[in-house]
């Protein structure tokens, strides 16, 4: 049945009510706020309304009574008929997330958010403080779109090819890669590609390998392959990472439980910053042992991770200082103390 200009008027209004979580309206209710808008409005014309939301083509079904007597409301508030128009404060909110994803501007599949910046008044580059700031390094050089580029190929599944130059080759040409793209993942304001390269006769491919590449170290010249199939990873790659402190992942390594004392200064610290995320205190019978074995650390708590040991884990150790001490196993306290020892060494020969 067609609905005139009136009806639909007053059905937004009595959407928007119905939609409410925060109070339940009687017909009456919505009369009222109806008639601030529309004029000549009765009770058995807003019945009629809400009967009429409840049949085709709105279909919306109704609970009545359940705020009290003569209430209705929506079953499924969480989807209105009539999107409202947005609140400044929610306007801001958006003007925020639209200028973080700056890195995502010039695309092909990224037009929408141009054209939306243009609705809200943003024009392209206008920089003004950000409410919220989110951490980067503005020194790593990372090509312009590049990210927003893997994050199409990695969307599209697509096989990506591109020049790549390790740290240690810095000044050499470029080496072409070619990978099966699967996410995008930041640690320490460096972003990576994580992927899985497509093998060749001396590499034969693995579906089970995972590879990392920093984008600052990409040409950011991405091709499609068109000819290779994309073939997506069996890995549950957020459960690996999760082995590990950063990115840095060696299948030789395994899971090991790391002991360490942290002294009282950074207890709090410590327990509200986890060095990784299996992070958990020992139990008491644990910690009677430890201080029974090392009666220097008395007035210590002890913790312990269960991860691969990498060389991220070890520098984490080593930003706490002399706050947070790894006592075992022997080999990984001993592999931090050969590192601590070469960095004093270094200081030491700078005063000969």
């Amino acid at each position: 049945m067609p609905v005139n200009k009136d009806a639909m008027a007053r059905y937004r209004i009595i959407d928007r009510m119905l939609a409410d979580p925060h109070k339940d309206y009687t017909t009456k209710d919505i009369e009222k706020a109806v008639a601030r808008e529309c004029p000549k409005v009765t009770t058995r014309m807003i019945q009629k309304d809400i009967k009429a939301l409840e049949e085709a083509p709105f279909s919306k079904k109704m609970l009545r009574g359940m705020g009290g007597r003569g209430t209705v409301r929506y079953e499924d508030q969480s989807i209105p008929l009539f999107y409202q128009e947005i609140t400044a404060d929610e306007e801001e909110i958006l003007r925020e997330a639209l200028g973080s994803l700056g890195q995502f501007e010039g695309l092909e599949n990224f037009k929408w958010l141009e054209n939306l910046k243009k609705r809200l008044d943003m024009p392209s580059g206008k920089k003004e403080r950000p409410v919220i700031s989110f951490a980067r390094n503005n020194v790593l050089q990372i090509p312009e779109n590049l990210l927003g580029h893997l994050y199409s190929a990695i969307a599209r599944k697509k096989v990506i090819r591109f020049g790549y130059r390790k740290f240690q080759d810095a000044g050499q040409p470029f080496s072409q890669v070619t990978v099966h793209p699967y996410q995008l993942r930041q640690y320490n304001n460096r972003w990576f590609l994580i992927c899985n390269p497509v093998g060749n006769e001396e590499y034969p491919f693995d579906p089970n390998l995972i590879y990392n590449y920093a984008l600052d170290r990409m040409d950011g010249k991405v091709e499609y392959v068109e000819d290779l199939p994309y073939i997506d990873t069996p890995v549950d790659i957020d459960a690996r990472f999760g082995e590990i402190v950063g990115v840095t992942y060696r299948k030789d390594v395994e899971t090991r439980d790391t002991y360490f004392a942290v002294k009282p200064e950074a207890v709090d610290y410590v327990r509200t910053k986890y060095i990784h995320s299996s992070q958990d205190e020992v139990n008491p019978e644990t910690e009677k042992e430890f201080i029974r074995k090392y009666p220097s650390l008395r007035d210590c708590k002890f913790f312990f991770i269960s991860c691969r040991p990498n060389v991220e884990m070890y520098a984490l150790f080593a930003s706490y200082r002399d706050k947070v001490i790894i006592v075992e196993p022997d080999d990984i306290r001993e592999t931090m103390r050969g590192m601590l020892y070469f960095m004093v060494k270094n200081y030491d020969e700078l005063s000969r």
